[in-house]
């Protein structure tokens, strides 16, 4: 997100949607570098709470080494009728 110097409510909007969207495939929303003032925005509209801070790094290098950690040090937990999670199957 280093090129995204600002954020209004439509790319709010267009965040929740990807968040829904990426849930519903098993998927994990993960950002990279987003700005001081998106990530105010992003505060104030609870976005952040919405994505999970945690899922939120200053570089892209970081961010990829989280996903990476997360996807060789977890197992999936699905129930009898389930997949296992999408985003494990990379």
């Amino acid at each position: 997100m280093t090129a995204v110097g600002n954020i209004d409510t439509s790319g709010i909007s267009m965040f929740e949607e990807v968040k829904k969207l990426v849930d519903r495939r098993g998927l994990q929303l993960v950002l990279a570098n987003p700005g001081s003032e998106v990530m105010k925005k992003m505060n104030k509209s609870e976005l952040i709470e919405k994505i999970g801070q945690e899922w939120i790094y200053l570089t892209v290098a970081e961010a990829v080494a989280a996903c990476n950690f997360m996807l060789h040090s977890t197992k999936p937990n699905p129930g009898k009728d389930q997949e296992p999670a999408a985003w494990n199957n990379v």
